[in-house]
């Protein structure tokens, strides 16, 4: 799992350099695609990431925090914080490489041919399978404990097989399926939270039809 999410215990011992080169490239994609930090509250390897705002302004966390440095006036009205764009091949790549990361090795085989395209340039044209995600984050706030939970589900049956990688990240929320069922398509469910502060605010992405860039608006009126 990526020092980006948060990730301090986690780790893959039998990664050669040049696999690690080309799964750096690919979380960085995955650095751009997630929230910031001031809405994850994620301390990634270097630790909050700073969001700028044109004019001078800039945004962070600071452990349970929100902090904000500004130029006069520029928080005093509606601003746009803009990630940098990414590639959708890259960032489903990245969270793909984390969900065979965690397989029993007795299931690595199944995988040899996604994981030869997994370190290919190949992109979406050459990958038969599903490429979707469920990314939910709720709303900061110093009540939210840190949190990071990371679970790999196994379903098999006579005729399908599948493996869901659930990942909770302090604010943001990753759940990733994937099938051997070309023809099979998840569907995702959310139930109700108990309160707001536990609420999580989800999106379904599929990468194969998605955009390359975030953006997120503020009010601070």
């Amino acid at each position: 799992m990526p020092e980006l999410l948060g990730n301090k215990s986690i780790f893959t011992i039998n990664e050669c350099d040049k696999c690690n080169s080309i799964f750096s490239d690919f979380e960085n994609h995955l650095s751009r695609f997630i929230p910031p930090s001031f809405i994850t509250q994620i301390k990634g390897k270097k630790g909050y990431s700073n969001s700028y705002v044109k004019g001078g302004g800039k945004i962070f966390a600071t452990s349970n925090f929100i902090e904000i440095k500004d130029e006069p006036d520029i928080f005093s009205k509606e601003v746009i914080i803009s990630n940098q764009k990414f590639s959708n091949v890259k960032v489903y790549k990245a969270l793909l490489k984390c969900l065979i990361s965690l397989l029993p090795d007795q299931d690595v085989s199944i995988f040899d041919d996604v994981i030869k395209w997994l370190i290919s340039n190949k992109g979406f044209r050459d990958f038969d399978y599903t490429a979707v995600a469920n990314i939910g984050y709720r709303l900061p706030s110093c009540d939210n404990k840190e949190l990071l939970s990371v679970t790999l589900f196994k379903e098999s049956s006579k005729d399908k097989l599948r493996y869901m990688l659930s990942g909770k990240f302090n604010n943001l929320f990753i759940l990733l399926p994937f099938s051997f069922v070309t023809t099979e398509k998840a569907k995702f469910k959310t139930i109700p939270a108990r309160s707001e502060s536990e609420k999580f605010y989800f999106q379904e992405v599929d990468f194969k039809d998605y955009s390359t860039q975030h953006k997120f608006r503020l009010n601070f009126k």
